[in-house]
């Protein structure tokens, strides 16, 4: 549901101003409560209303710090894998010199292919188009390793490069599963979000019991709590806004393999010593 939310800038924006509006509203509403039960409630109630209100904020705080930490993690990860996709991608293109001319010429072009499909997100933003065109390249990449296989059932060079076009496919999967599905669980989320308008309902009440507020804290305070949250959705999206993975690894590798198919480097393999 808050993918769908946070689908565009606008929808983006209007989510944070909208949970700082309806904090404050809870805010609002509890302290006018708390005014109407003012004159009925004795001294010891109104001190464990403050009693209440530090353990919620304190449980929230904890909810916090496990959430992000959560999301911190999954996010430092995202990046390693990119820097291990780039890398591993670098070294197959460097291997298809192990392979039949017919079969390296082929497979540098669909690795040439291959980065560019995996950078498309950053432009349309369409992962699953991505995901599904990169996984049609694999399989055409892993056809014409099989036919060098086949060709040269002996040669370390080829299995050298089978390994390599291997470690490129298991990267994908990985980054797949690891900024789709590895994500912080839809229920901490929203028990994260309970326990915030609890503590922000209890806050106006203790306001209204003791019959003095502080708009400005208040309002500084529900700030910095729908900042801390916007951070924590943030960094658990596919598609973030404030934190971006960056792709520069890739794109590095791009540029080099760009390079390289221009000026014709490499094209075409080597012979092959076959080995027992």
């Amino acid at each position: 549901m808050i993918d769908r939310i946070l689908s565009s800038e606008t929808h983006w924006w209007f989510f944070f101003a909208g949970t700082i509006v309806f904090f404050l509203l809870m805010v609002e509403g509890g302290y006018w409560v708390g005014r109407w039960r003012r004159e009925h409630t004795d001294p010891e109630q109104k001190s464990q209303t403050g009693t209440i209100l530090a353990a919620l904020l304190a449980l929230l705080g904890f909810l916090l710090a496990i959430s992000f930490g959560i999301a911190a993690d999954r996010f430092a990860e995202r990046k390693a894998l990119v820097l291990q996709e780039a890398n591993d991608i670098g070294t197959t293109f460097l291997r298809t010199n192990f392979l039949p001319q017919a079969q390296g010429d082929t497979s540098k072009t669909l690795l040439a292919a291959y980065v560019d499909t995996r950078l498309r997100p950053l432009e349309t933003a369409d992962v699953d188009a991505a995901i599904h065109d990169s996984v049609e390249l694999q399989s055409a990449l892993w056809e014409q390793a099989t036919i060098a296989a086949a060709a040269h059932p002996r040669s370390v060079p080829v299995g050298l490069y089978i390994d390599s076009l291997n470690d490129v496919i298991d990267r994908h999967e990985e980054r797949v599963t690891v900024a789709i599905h590895y994500r912080i669980p839809p229920s901490l989320i929203w028990t994260l979000y309970l326990v915030a308008l609890l503590s922000m309902v209890v806050m106006g009440l203790n306001f209204g019991l003791a019959g003095t507020r502080n708009m400005l804290a208040s309002v500084a305070l529900v700030m910095a709590f729908s900042a801390v949250l916007l951070l924590i959705v943030d960094l658990d999206q596919v598609h973030q806004r404030l934190f971006t993975v960056s792709q520069s690894p890739l794109e590095d590798t791009q540029a080099s393999i760009q390079k390289t198919m221009a000026e014709g480097h490499g094209v075409g393999g080597g012979p092959h010593e076959e080995s027992e």
